[in-house]
């Protein structure tokens, strides 16, 4: 039996390696989408869920139980986020690079269709926190309460963030649109 519960304990009683990796398989593919529009370096977010992986492994037993697995996974993935954030002293913000790098996301990710290149555009506009916010509740399917144990803050600031973040979005969302029509206009 491969159930979450099952490969904790048997990681925990006999240090078995192969039940670990079967719960990284699980979840490393969701870690790493969540640290990507957190940091939107793709090699930083490699290294992140790598972190993150190494942490949960040394700390399953801290893991009570209470709570989902993967809400646990996600709260070290954004832990290990804001140290890395501390260590380079600057609060990443969108650059030209990010943009740059969205053509590295088109050769990687063939599949992704336009509207949700515009979408990760668009959330990379957004600041960390309504990025997290709006990425846990809204793309993984967690609670505002999960949100807000998570990340460790109130849960009327998971409910602002997520607020101010869907305001923005629309608003990129409908200038890029706005844009879009005038160019087909023109040409």
């Amino acid at each position: 039996m491969n159930d979450e519960s099952s490969l904790i304990r048997r990681t925990l009683a006999l240090r078995d390696n192969d039940a670990f990796s079967t719960l990284v398989k699980l979840h490393q593919g969701r870690v790493r989408a969540f640290l990507v529009r957190l940091c939107k370096q793709y090699d930083v977010a490699d290294d992140l869920a790598q972190e993150t992986f190494i942490n949960a492994f040394r700390k399953l037993s801290s893991y009570k139980g209470t709570g989902s697995f993967s809400g646990w996974l996600y709260r070290i993935a954004y832990h290990c986020f804001l140290q890395h954030r501390r260590s380079v002293s600057r609060r990443l913000e969108v650059t030209d690079d990010y943009i740059g790098q969205l053509e590295v996301l088109s050769d990687r990710y063939d599949s992704i269709s336009t509207e949700q290149m515009d979408m990760e555009q668009a959330l990379a506009q957004l600041n960390t926190d309504e990025t997290a916010t709006i990425t846990l509740c809204h793309s993984y399917g967690f609670s505002h309460q999960e949100v807000s144990d998570i990340l460790k803050i109130p849960l009327g600031s998971v409910k602002s963030n997520i607020s101010r973040g869907k305001t923005k979005l629309r608003k990129i969302l409908t200038r890029e649109s706005t844009q879009e029509q005038k160019l087909e206009k023109a040409s």
